[in-house]
């Protein structure tokens, strides 16, 4: 089935690590929605439709009356299946009773929360609005509506050290979540906390700590029934996120909003990543559009799908890659960073932390 993914780019305050398309003036969120409801108009009427996912930004800064309206357009050009997946991005300074009720009457049964840290040292070094205790509250609140839970975890933020990541990583098992997205920082050199970083007045945890620390995250989190099943993402029986498989499996979907891209008929396109222009031309606010040659395509295959944890089947690895291939297999295994899964290989813990570079050896 298809997937849609809205953008709603509207922030409290800008992350010092964010790179993405927001904005902290919402004075500009009704126009902004006005434009969003014309892209969805323009889109083809009908498509069956199994995950929708409102990313951002922080859509739970958008109101309820604003969300019910892009809802309703939704629920008019999609075919929305009765079982999908519909998840939205939320902060915990924005979870409240009110919003759970009004996320649920929409029809919403997966929340994703911004924790990043249990540790306020570490998120006002990243600027966040909230604390410890708020997303604690934020979390249980989720949890007891009987909405699925995700929580968004950082590591090699500043000031982290090995007891501090360890004890946000059981703090976020013990409150029960079915699904953790554990990021590596990774930081935008134009983005305020990247140009700190350079000018040497903040300093980030050492690469080889850090290293540690994820590969005893996956054994923590494995022990804690939260199986890894992509690089970053981990999750309970049943609670794999859907909508990010579309992703990784070269599904089709189709983004609305700033700076939203889409996969269709084997081509990509976005729309542009300035908010007034997006504001006065969507639905024509597209910036960038390729069809995929055969060479794109193959190297899309190769990286997503040794992005997760079931890897590539090694017969579609050597038909991609030839010789190639089968050599690369080969000093994989030798060297640890590559183990069989059935059929298929895919990298061990080690091997994720130097994908991108190993990866590009096939390229």
């Amino acid at each position: 089935m298809f997937s849609l993914y809205l953008h709603l780019p509207f922030c409290h305050t800008h992350c010092t690590y964010c790179p993405f398309a927001i904005s902290t003036d919402l004075s500009q969120q009704e126009a902004y929605v006005e434009a969003l409801l014309r892209e969805i108009e323009a889109a083809p009427r009908g498509s069956a439709v199994g995950t929708v996912y409102f990313g951002g930004g922080t859509p739970s800064r958008t109101s309820v009356a604003l969300l019910e309206r892009v809802f309703a357009r939704l629920r008019e050009r999609f075919a929305i299946a009765d079982d999908a997946e519909l998840s939205i991005e939320a902060n915990p300074e924005d979870v409240t009773s009110d919003a759970i009720e009004g996320w649920r009457a929409l029809g919403v049964n997966r929340v994703s929360i911004g924790v990043q840290s249990f540790h306020d040292d570490e998120l006002r070094a990243i600027a966040r609005v909230h604390d410890r205790v708020r997303a604690i509250e934020a979390i249980r609140a989720v949890a007891a509506s009987g909405m699925r839970t995700n929580l968004d975890l950082m590591l090699g933020l500043p000031g982290q050290t090995s007891e501090s990541f360890r004890e946000t990583l059981d703090t976020a098992v013990d409150l029960g979540a079915g699904h953790l997205s554990l990021y590596m920082l990774d930081l935008d050199e134009k983005t305020p906390l990247g140009v700190q970083v350079e000018r040497g007045r903040v300093t980030l945890p050492d690469d080889d700590l850090v290293a540690t620390l994820y590969v005893d995250a996956i054994e923590r989190l494995a022990r804690a029934g939260l199986a890894q099943y992509e690089i970053s993402n981990f999750a309970r029986d049943g609670e794999i996120c859907r909508h990010n498989l579309r992703y990784w499996t070269r599904g089709e979907y189709h983004g609305f909003g700033l700076g939203a891209h889409s996969f269709i008929g084997g081509e990509r396109f976005a729309n542009t990543r300035d908010l007034r222009r997006y504001i006065d031309a969507a639905p024509h606010a597209r910036d960038f559009h390729e069809t995929l040659g055969a060479d794109e395509v193959r190297r899309e295959a190769i990286f997503l799908g040794l992005r997760q944890t079931s890897g590539l089947h090694y017969a579609r690895l050597v038909e991609l890659c030839g010789q190639e291939g089968i050599e690369w297999t080969e000093r994989g295994l030798k060297d640890g960073w590559l183990h069989r899964v059935g059929g298929s290989v895919a990298f061990t813990p080690a091997g994720f932390l130097q994908s991108n570079e190993l990866m590009s050896q096939l390229f």
